[in-house]
């Protein structure tokens, strides 16, 4: 194996386009003491190997980064730069002691930093992880009977008067959507992750920077969680505008965190769209698990030979004043043509200041082993009768009606369910109309005399 020696040294390659540190594959680069890399790239395909006192340092004005085919482990890595220089991540990286923030910033750059038992020293306002476009910092902590304990100098500080265990914690610098991609957050959030527990309820106090308000008003920044990173519940809490946190307490774990404000609609959440083909119409479901000055849901339908939706109805919220942090089932028939086929509905949810969000579009196939009557035909009578043409539902019998253009019932029958002929009453030329009936099941149709 190829070894290199380091015991300290201080590394300005002005000589090479671009300077960098090059660890090749083989080779293992032992460090000792500190290195400091001025203006200068780490590319590491190799080995390093620290020593306690091993220290990384990168200075200078420009923008370096960290990458190779090896993921580095770093003892000691240190931010020294200065000006607009910042140090990028093109690959995972671990740092086992220390990561320190003497200036500037270093962006995770959609990579991931293991931070294992070390902590992150001197983070500020200025001198602080970044990484809007992806990618976490994590530690794993044990955590006894924790007051207030900020596990890495991550900025979740928890509390909980028993043992939780093991605990995965990860922060991220993405600011959080909801289902429909639309909602705001701050940019930055935290998954806790009990290792061996469940059902945990701590106090959790998130931390963030003023450089992370993401454009939102600090005086009404409220937690949200979410268990699959869509949809968010809006816990509340107190905050401190001065010292940058928001708290609260009886937190079930496991969960994502962010800040946000109660009114940019990470709700209205859990929205669903389902149906299916009942009682010779669309059956439509849908739920939401909680909503947020939310005002109400459009329905829209599009048949196959369609070129866009078509709003059929609308449905208001059920919620008071548009508020609720439960969850709250809607349901809307809609009379279609089962004729025309495949049948396409979607719902456009709109909230009480005319922002509007779309669900899951669902299909329903109005097929006839799910339509009670397929068709009525010819739509003019031939020799005093006309076709009933049912679906194939386990009916034994159906009743007819016809009824004349005033309303006024001319026939009412008993037949066996199933296609056939139905010889009409004495009618006069005009238009009839059809209801046919078994059991919950209904159809209505017309026809030409």
């Amino acid at each position: 194996m190829k070894k290199i020696f380091i015991l300290s040294a201080f590394l300005c390659l002005h000589t090479l386009l671009p300077a960098q540190l090059y660890v090749q594959s083989g080779a293992t680069l032992h460090i000792g003491g500190t290195v400091t890399l001025h203006n200068a790239d780490l590319v590491n395909n190799g080995n390093i190997s620290n020593a306690p006192n091993g220290r990384f340092v990168f200075t200078g004005t420009s923008d370096n980064d960290i990458s190779g085919s090896s993921v580095t482990v770093f003892n000691e890595l240190e931010i020294a730069k200065s000006g607009t220089g910042k140090l990028l991540l093109k690959n995972d990286i671990k740092a086992t002691g220390k990561i320190i923030f003497t200036s500037n910033q270093i962006d995770l750059n959609n990579y991931n930093i293991d931070l294992g038992n070390g902590i992150l020293e001197g983070e500020s306002e200025t001198s602080r992880i970044t990484g809007t476009g992806g990618g976490r910092i994590s530690i794993q902590a044990s955590l006894n009977s924790p007051s207030t304990v900020n596990p890495g100098n991550l900025g979740a500080v928890i509390t909980f008067p028993a043992s939780i265990g093991e605990v995965n914690i990860y922060r991220g610098h993405v600011a959080q959507t909801n289902g429909h991609g639309t909602g705001n957050s701050i940019q930055r959030y935290f998954d806790i992750v009990p290792v061996n527990t469940t059902g945990v309820a701590i106090t959790l106090r998130m931390s963030y920077r003023d450089a992370e308000k993401n454009g939102l008003d600090e005086n009404s920044f409220v937690l949200f969680s979410s268990q699959n990173n869509t949809d968010w519940t809006d816990l509340g809490g107190t905050r401190s505008t001065t010292t940058n946190w928001v708290e609260q307490s009886a937190i079930t774990l496991p969960r994502r965190f962010t800040i946000s404000q109660p009114d940019v609609a990470l709700p209205v959440t859990g929205l669903q769209l389902s149906g299916q083909w009942k009682n010779n119409a669309s059956w439509l479901q849908w739920q939401t698990q909680t909503e947020i000055n939310n005002s109400y849901f459009d329905i829209e339908r599009k048949y196959t030979d369609d070129l866009s939706f078509t709003t059929v109805g609308r449905k208001q919220s059920n919620a008071q004043n548009g508020n609720s942090q439960n969850t709250i089932q809607y349901s809307w028939t809609d009379p279609a043509n089962s004729a025309k086929g495949i049948i396409t509905y979607r719902l456009k949810q709109v909230d009480i200041n005319g922002k509007a969000n779309y669900s899951n579009i669902t299909v329903i196939r109005p097929e006839a082993s799910s339509v009670f009557i397929k068709n009525l035909y010819p739509n003019i009578s031939v020799a005093g009768k006309i076709y009933i043409q049912t679906g194939n539902f386990p009916l034994k019998e159906m009743q007819i009606k016809i009824y004349d253009a005033k309303g006024s019932l001319l026939m009412n029958r008993q037949a066996e369910y199933g296609s056939q002929w139905i010889t009409l009453p004495s009618l006069s030329a005009g238009i009839y109309y059809m209801n046919i009936q078994s059991g919950e099941h209904k159809w209505s149709g017309s026809f030409i005399k």
